[in-house]
């Protein structure tokens, strides 16, 4: 930054004689002096820099805060726990049998809870700071899902109806490629609360009670009317957000719970 000289300098002397004698002739008390003066206004200037790079960086922390606010509400992710469990708009969390050698996050548990990505997506709250409170926010769905009116005005809104919806589609036929897709599907999906408990959980096809059937039946209509859009991991992954609508306490009890581990 340049430094302002002393008023005196600013004023041209390049054909006087007599400034040219006095300034290579300074006195010593003037000598002394000049690069004090050099040395406050680097200090000054190095102040004002100081100055301006801290309001650039409040202001940068500022408009990140807002950003990351502004996105917590409309999309995004969160993670909880030492495990990094990852929920959010288009992701959930649901317990999952044990894959070959893989150890549980409980002793004597035989699933155990991960992350799914899904076909509806969330409207995301900000975070509270109370993990119990952001779960119920954003894991346990709310709202209506794009597919709603497809699928006979289902709505996350009014679960038992919903419920009771999706149980219809149990008895759709499919080809035989989706008929194995949906084998897949629910032969790897477990109830682990109604029928079932963490300790032994109960995989739907063996459970009779109506969130089961609503899970299979949900499962078949995706495949039957997207099965070519989505995955088999999306599929399961909006079954498990599902689950998530019809058992919100024990959901976020056992999340808590390995999270915690």
């Amino acid at each position: 930054m340049p430094r302002k000289e002393d008023g005196k300098k600013n004023v041209s002397h390049e054909h006087d004689p007599a400034h040219e004698h006095h300034e290579n002739h300074a006195t010593p008390h003037e000598t002394h002096h000049e690069p004090v003066h050099k040395e406050s206004s680097f200090i000054r200037d190095i102040h004002l820099m100081l100055l301006v790079l801290s309001v650039a960086l409040l202001l940068g922390v500022q408009f990140m805060t807002a950003t990351a606010m502004a996105s917590a509400s409309t999309g995004g992710t969160y993670t909880i726990g030492s495990l990094n469990l990852e929920y959010g708009a288009k992701k959930t969390l649901k317990p999952m049998p044990l894959a070959a050698g893989e150890q549980p996050a409980m002793q004597g548990y035989r699933t155990k809870v991960k992350s799914m990505p899904t076909i509806s997506e969330l409207q995301m709250a900000a975070p509270t700071g109370d993990a119990a409170q952001d779960l119920l926010n954003n894991v346990v769905p709310s709202g209506t899902p794009w597919y709603s009116a497809e699928a006979g005005d289902v709505t996350f809104d009014d679960p038992i109806r919903a419920q009771n919806t999706w149980k219809k589609y149990r008895a759709l036929q499919l080809s035989p490629d989706a008929e194995k897709r949906w084998g897949t599907i629910v032969n790897s999906f477990t109830c682990d609360y109604c029928c079932g408990s963490p300790q032994s959980p109960t995989i739907i096809t063996q459970c009779g009670c109506a969130h089961s059937l609503a899970a299979q039946g949900m499962a078949k209509w995706f495949l039957s009317n997207y099965g070519d859009q989505y995955t088999d991991e999306e599929i399961y992954g909006e079954m498990a957000r599902w689950y998530a609508l019809w058992y919100p306490g024990p959901t976020i009890k056992r999340i808590i719970l390995e999270s915690q581990n």
